[in-house]
């Protein structure tokens, strides 16, 4: 979008347009096709909200369950759901359906139907390894949730990429070959953020740890070579990079489908290998409780021989990145 468009969307907007309010809003907080905003874009999104706009409205819900420019809420987000059902806002209707695992109409009885301590309560953890902690928990996530969260960011697939080590930010490299999404403020919204906070539960850790999760995406042949998740400052970018958001400290994987051959998570140093069904999770910790790091945590992700593997990848840092 050039800045005419967004001339013509602001104009739009202050004739009444809800809809035109809305998408100027969305634009303002992300930072497309204008200057980031995030103050204004929240405000436009507000005014839409408060004269009826169902988009704006599940918008609201959003910002309530991510903390976004407000202090974290999920049931003033639900709340905010349920406006967006009885205005008509059908993505804000399949959710709430969704959350409550009632198909029906009455958005009110939905909303007291969501069990959210339910949501986000993880199944007990299976004990792999102490040095280094490995957790596996079966039946994390249920085959439904799983569709939803692929659902939600399998549209945006990029190459994946990796930590530079000469200079701040991400380069390609041979060693990673598969595609990547990343659940932003764009595709997120409450299903996924009780996942994870049954995550958070899972590992010890609030969610202000986390950053932002991603899909991970493998084709026949793609793969992650030999790696730690953790971030060794042998430079001074990788060292500046601990500094600023702290060591990445675990990692939590939830596998999303499991009709694909080959494709384990591999840890050669320890013999072991991994390869979940459907909604089962990983959890291994990168950092020993005495704080050094893992090293026998290095593992690979090994191509799918056939079929496609998809993966949510969870990284936990050391200190909160985040408001959610």
């Amino acid at each position: 979008m050039n800045q005419s468009e967004i001339i013509a969307l602001r104009e739009r907007a202050r004739t009444g347009d809800l809809h035109a309010l809305t998408t100027l809003g969305k634009r303002l907080l992300m930072g497309q096709g204008v200057a980031a905003a995030p103050q204004e874009g929240v405000a436009c999104i507000k005014d839409a909200a408060a004269r009826g706009d169902g988009e704006a409205t599940a918008q609201l819900a959003l910002f309530a369950a991510w903390g976004v420019l407000r202090p974290r809420s999920v049931d003033d987000a639900l709340d905010h759901l349920q406006r967006a059902a009885e205005l008509g806002w059908a993505p804000a209707q399949r959710e709430l359906q969704f959350l409550a695992h009632v198909n029906d109409t009455d958005w009110s009885v939905l909303r007291r139907q969501v069990n959210v301590a339910a949501w986000i309560t993880p199944p007990s953890a299976r004990v792999v390894s102490e040095a280094p902690r490995i957790r596996v928990i079966e039946g994390f996530a249920t085959a439904a949730e799983c569709e939803w969260l692929i659902g939600r960011a399998r549209h945006s697939l990029r190459r994946a990429m990796i930590y530079r080590k000469d200079a701040a930010g991400h380069t390609e490299a041979d060693s990673r070959t598969n595609t990547e999404a990343d659940y932003t403020i764009g595709n997120a919204d409450i299903v996924l953020n009780l996942v994870r906070d049954r995550l958070a539960a899972a590992a010890g850790v609030a969610t202000q740890f986390f950053e932002v999760a991603k899909l991970l995406h493998y084709e026949p042949g793609q793969h992650f070579s030999p790696h730690c998740d953790f971030q060794e400052p042998v430079t001074p970018a990788l060292a500046r990079e601990v500094e600023r958001h702290g060591q990445r400290v675990a990692t939590a994987l939830v596998y999303l489908n499991d009709d694909y051959e080959g494709g384990e998570t591999d840890f050669p140093r320890i013999g072991f290998r991994y390869k979940g069904s459907r909604g089962d999770a990983l959890l291994f910790f990168n950092v020993a409780p005495s704080g050094a790091l893992e090293y026998d945590t290095l593992h690979a992700g090994l191509p799918p021989t056939s079929g496609v593997k998809l993966v949510l990848s969870q990284w936990i840092r050391g200190r909160p990145v985040s408001a959610g």
